[in-house]
């Protein structure tokens, strides 16, 4: 089955899907990774970021299994200023171009402009007459939220928490300290969390926007 996974910048598929990506890939499946923007003009001076962050996504895709990558390099942080036209077609051509079955993307909740931008692109270019896309899920990424994540779906990764870290080290410069959100402790506290909630050890969740049975 051909997944693919949306990302506002590169990290957000490791702290939202890390494990899951991994799990879905030992079953066989195929996961495509789409990164909207650079992830580092924003925050960086300094434009060697940008590869940087790029070098490190093509890391940790290497070890979650990830077959292919698209960058589509818009600016960081700056979607709000990107024509919403643009970017649904941006989005539409790659899921031509992979044909995926199911589509994982961004939440709408936290208050990253990036992230709701791209989970509402999301929602367009996926709509009914892509007929590829039977189900889109959105991920939950730790951080500064105006509503709680609301998961419908949770993904025992028990057995992939580790290499999700160690996909997550990959990304040097955006390790936080404890107890911040994007600390190490923290993606682990969390796994726990999401697992004490479903019944599992640790676990990923998922917000269900839409599945089509045939």
């Amino acid at each position: 089955m051909n997944i693919l996974v949306i990302a506002a910048h590169p990290d957000d598929e490791v702290l939202g899907m890390g494990g899951t990506i991994k799990k879905l890939v030992k079953k066989g499946n195929q996961v495509h990774l789409c990164v909207v923007t650079e992830g580092a003009s924003a925050q960086y001076k300094n434009k060697k970021m940008i590869e940087e962050r790029k070098k490190a996504c093509l890391q940790a895709g290497k070890i979650l299994g990830i077959s292919s990558f698209t960058f589509l390099n818009y600016p960081d942080m700056q979607l709000d200023t990107i024509s919403h036209l643009e970017l649904n077609k941006s989005l539409e051509k790659i899921i031509q171009l992979k044909k995926p079955e199911v589509v994982f993307t961004t939440p709408n909740n936290d208050l990253n402009k990036d992230h709701q931008i791209v989970f509402d692109s999301t929602l367009v270019a996926t709509r009914p007459k892509s007929k590829y896309v039977k189900e889109i899920m959105c991920y939950e990424i730790p951080g500064s939220v105006k509503k709680p994540f609301n998961p419908t779906v949770y993904q025992n990764i028990s057995s992939e928490i580790l290499l999700k870290i160690k996909a997550f080290k990959c990304y040097n410069s955006e390790i936080q300290k404890h107890p911040l959100p994007r600390s190490l402790d923290a993606i682990n506290n969390l796994a726990l969390m999401r697992g004490m909630e479903s019944g599992l050890n640790k676990a990923e969740a998922f917000e269900l926007i839409k599945k089509i049975n045939c």
